[in-house]
């Protein structure tokens, strides 16, 4: 009987001492003020988190700019990066920075190759296909920069745009005469080999 009241005893107080040494996480804020949670999400404004200090069901959430460290349960550690601000550019100097990295990093290879092909099929629709496609804005997708903050920034991004938008000419421009040089080739080879 004894023995069946300590089973039922410690069974009764495990999860209760099994929920005070649970491990947890450890958010180190850059005041040197240390919160044990359990991280949610982090995101590069914030970080999401359950408190395990309280009987508190809520998810709380910091500043991102707030907190150093997170030490993990299982021990790693993870430095919380703060972005920089965004730089402080005139509206000159932004347009050309926008310029330059259009040039060095966007790519639209559909634009050549949707006009060559649709060339090769019949050239009046090449032309009119790369006319419309050189014509369309840069995808989203296609906008690569050196720095994210940039792209909040209007006159840099109406330079990467500007620029996109020639290389996506250029690109149509190389696809069409590629193609209609491609036909009249094939078109020549085959006449030599009819009347030959």
């Amino acid at each position: 009987m004894r023995f069946l009241y300590l089973l039922l005893l410690s069974i009764c107080l495990l999860p209760g001492a099994a929920r005070a040494q649970a491990p947890h996480d450890v958010i180190l804020h850059i005041d040197g003020r240390e919160v044990n949670a359990r991280v949610l999400v982090i995101t590069p404004a914030d970080i999401s988190y359950l408190p395990v200090d309280t009987v508190a069901s809520d998810t709380l959430h910091v500043a991102a700019s707030q907190v150093f460290l997170i030490r993990y349960a299982n021990g790693t550690k993870e430095v919380i990066q703060h972005a920089p601000a965004a730089p402080s550019l005139s509206g000159a100097d932004a347009r050309s920075m926008g310029m330059l990295d259009a040039r060095k990093n966007f790519r639209a290879p559909g634009a050549f190759w949707g006009t060559f092909g649709a060339t090769v099929a019949y050239a009046p629709v090449g032309l009119v296909v790369g006319t419309v496609i050189a014509a369309s804005r840069p995808s989203p997708v296609n906008i690569i920069t050196s720095d994210r903050a940039l792209l909040q920034n209007p006159d840099y991004m109406s330079g990467y745009r500007r620029q996109a938008q020639r290389q996506k000419l250029g690109k149509a421009a190389a696809g069409f005469g590629t193609g209609l040089g491609t036909v009249l080739v094939a078109t020549a080879i085959i006449l030599v080999s009819v009347f030959n």
